[in-house]
């Protein structure tokens, strides 16, 4: 298994866990970018064009898909909150993937010799 496939798993699990009440922990924001951020920049799809235009459209679609789902009575709020800071974890991941398709615009590739 792949480490970037183990941080998506950690930045699912986390978002599930920020939305325990009984888990008192003020950061979970933070974790959720900071996740986000490293599982972005250690993805094999930054070089894709096609993945990377996924993640920035689920990273800007998932927010507003999400509260559309308060509608559900008795879950509706739940999946809806944790679907959010699910998405607080991609708009992570789709910063760290704009940032190193940036670099890799920028800087020269290697030249071997």
């Amino acid at each position: 298994m792949s480490t970037a496939r183990i941080l998506t798993i950690l930045l699912v699990v986390s978002a599930i866990l920020a939305n325990i009440e009984q888990i008192p922990f003020a950061y979970w924001g933070l974790v959720l970018v900071v996740l986000g951020l490293v599982a972005g920049a250690m993805s094999e799809d930054a070089g894709q064009v096609t993945q990377r235009m996924v993640i920035y459209l689920v990273a800007i679609a998932l927010p507003t898909i999400a509260g559309s789902l308060n509608e559900i009575p008795m879950i509706g709020h739940w999946v809806n909150h944790v679907l959010g800071d699910l998405a607080t974890g991609i708009q992570g991941m789709a910063v760290a993937i704009f940032m190193v398709a940036l670099w890799g615009r920028i800087m020269p590739p290697a030249r071997p010799y």
